[in-house]
């Protein structure tokens, strides 16, 4: 049986176009869509490579409806165009793997701006496409500098990101973080114009800013190391002691709340030209292994310097709280159950 959603815009039954939903948030967004029952077209760059899709979904919700469709372009113009036909909303989860691309910046601005225009364009040609859900990044809004108080409001995004890419002396590896985030920048804020300038559009925007995304992975071997879950597998496998080196303590989120909270931007009536924060609380890298070596029975041997932690405070944490709610969900999914069922996901229990 379906969950409840209370007081939707788009009522159970309606068709989500999901982008990437092979991806490791992608994957949990198509599987709460069908969890609350909305039927779900999501694209893959290629169908051969995801072929295992049908199956793990169609294991998890038998009776629902999924469609599973190519684009191997995401930046091509009408690319989209098949893929919107008799949808409702919208989720777009652009992304990049490539962090050390030196053109990251304006090929994340195509990526996400291709999405808004092509619903616009849909809609121009008789589509009734409601929400547009744009997600974008917490480092967008702040890249994290523990120990440093202060609240982070809703609109807020990190100009120290520019100045600091104009310094020459910026070591290569923060530089290629720092790209990164100004990707995400600008890609939230190209589609925020778009919208702003074509109030005819006929859709509401949302963005989701989603923390470090921790637990299950939903296809282990198929989906190996997706984004920051494969952070915490590595750091159990002893791997990758550059990466923690120079990542910083920051805030996380269950990988489930910010796909309910994706849904929610969707869906929920009256959530509209919000930037939704899927910031449930601050964690640090020393926490995480502690919690790995309780479960898992062994220390990890990469080298974790004691950081301090994050102590912002975010001032949109509960309007997502309410977005949850109305979702049946009573609060976050607790930090030590994400970092456990993330690790399970490759190790499951005997």
């Amino acid at each position: 049986m379906a969950r409840q959603v209370e007081n939707p815009l788009l009522p159970p039954g309606s068709l989500i176009l999901v982008t990437a939903g092979n991806g490791y948030v992608g994957s949990h967004i198509v599987d709460q869509c069908l969890a609350y029952g909305y039927a779900v077209r999501t694209t893959v760059r290629s169908l051969e490579r995801n072929a295992w899709m049908k199956q793990v979904f169609s294991s998890r919700h038998p009776n629902s409806q999924l469609d599973v469709v190519e684009v191997a372009n995401l930046s091509e113009p009408g690319c989209f165009d098949a893929a919107l036909k008799g949808v409702s909303a919208m989720i777009h989860t652009p992304g990049i793997t490539n962090m050390s691309d030196p053109d990251i910046v304006e090929k994340m601005r195509n990526l996400s701006v291709n999405g808004v225009k092509a619903v616009h364009e849909a809609n121009k040609n008789g589509e009734k496409i409601k929400r547009f859900v744009l997600t974008s990044s917490s480092w967008a809004v702040k890249y994290p500098v523990p120990n440093v108080p202060g609240d982070i409001p809703e609109d807020q995004y990190d100009e120290s990101i520019e100045k600091g890419l104009a310094n020459p002396d910026i070591p290569e590896q923060y530089r290629a973080f720092m790209l990164y985030v100004q990707s995400k920048i600008v890609g939230e804020q190209t589609c925020w114009e778009y919208v702003k300038k074509n109030p005819d559009c006929g859709f509401a925007m949302n963005s989701v800013i989603p923390a470090t995304c921790m637990g299950p992975v939903l296809a282990p071997k198929e989906q190996e190391y997706p984004s920051t879950a494969g952070f915490i597998r590595s750091l159990h496998e002893c791997k990758g002691q550059e990466v923690f080196d120079v990542i910083e303590p920051q805030w996380y989120t269950d990988v489930r709340d910010q796909a309910r909270l994706h849904l929610a931007g969707a869906v929920l009536d009256g959530v509209e030209n919000r930037r939704i924060f899927a910031w449930a609380g601050p964690y640090t890298w020393i926490g995480v292994a502690d919690v790995l070596e309780k479960e898992m029975g062994k220390r990890t041997t990469i080298k974790l310097a004691d950081k301090g932690k994050d102590v912002t405070k975010v001032l949109a944490k509960p309007t997502a709280e309410s977005y949850l709610k109305r979702l049946g969900e009573a609060d976050w999914v607790p930090f030590e159950q994400s970092v456990k069922e993330c690790i399970r996901s490759y190790y499951p229990q005997e």
